[in-house]
């Protein structure tokens, strides 16, 4: 005998289906840290320290001294702060043995990091990493050294038993404070829950040709910490990156 569907059958089997076909094809998650959040405290010039997921180093990693914002032991940048300034200064500094990891502008984060185990030992600085100027009272006063954003992931590997003198490249979050200097101290605080910093990361995944865009990330960061935000066509844009 030949059985038929009941509407009511027939309804459900094509929710079924319908459901199912989402289920293989789940939305993009363009977010990198859950608990979002509009707030820009400690970007641009707003007061507080910028909000997120507390970084800390792995157990056997540790910071050697103070992390510095210019070539320890020497001068720091000074005179006018535009951007032709500050490349002369780059391109005048005295010479430094500490190896160069990441990309970024105009934050440079000078540390030596001591691998206590006595096995290799690799770890990530994330993307959305904030480190910003040590200060007695970090919370309540603004503090005007531009803090300094990991844009893109990097990879640290120190050898077991080795000490590595890091420069760590990133970029600033806040257009109008000054430079750091060799007597700037920072430290890294939370990787940052904005949700418009963590929508720009997740358009840079992937992409191997960012070191060609330094510039333009820069503008990117400094139109999201300034409260501008980025705009489809600056997404659009971002998409033709390799």
């Amino acid at each position: 005998m030949k059985k038929t569907l009941s509407f009511a059958s027939l309804f459900f089997l094509v929710l079924f289906v319908i459901s199912c076909s989402k289920d293989k094809n789940p939305p993009v998650d363009v977010t990198v840290n859950t608990g979002l959040t509009a707030s820009l405290a400690g970007f641009g010039s707003h007061g507080g320290t910028p909000s997120g997921v507390t970084y800390v180093l792995p157990n056997n990693i540790k910071v050697i001294g103070e992390i510095y914002g210019g070539f320890p032991g020497k001068s720091g940048f000074v005179g006018k702060k535009t951007v032709e300034a500050w490349q002369n200064y780059i391109a005048n500094a005295p010479k430094s043995n500490y190896i160069t990891h990441g990309i970024g502008q105009y934050v440079d984060l000078y540390m030596k990091l001591y691998n206590t185990s006595s096995n290799a030992s690799s770890f990530v600085f994330p993307a959305g990493l904030v480190f910003c100027n040590k200060s007695l009272n970090d919370s309540t006063v603004i503090d005007t050294t531009q803090s300094g954003i990991v844009i893109i992931p990097d990879t640290v590997t120190i050898p077991g038993g080795d000490t590595l003198l890091l420069c760590l490249k990133s970029f600033c979050s806040n257009l109008n404070f000054h430079a750091p200097n060799a007597n700037s101290i920072y430290t890294y605080k939370v990787v940052s829950n904005n949700d418009q910093m963590n929508r720009f990361i997740a358009a840079l995944k992937g992409k191997i040709s960012l070191a060609a865009h330094v510039g333009d990330i820069q503008s990117y960061v400094w139109k999201i910490t300034n409260n501008t935000g980025l705009t489809a066509e600056d997404y659009a844009i971002i998409s033709t990156w390799q």
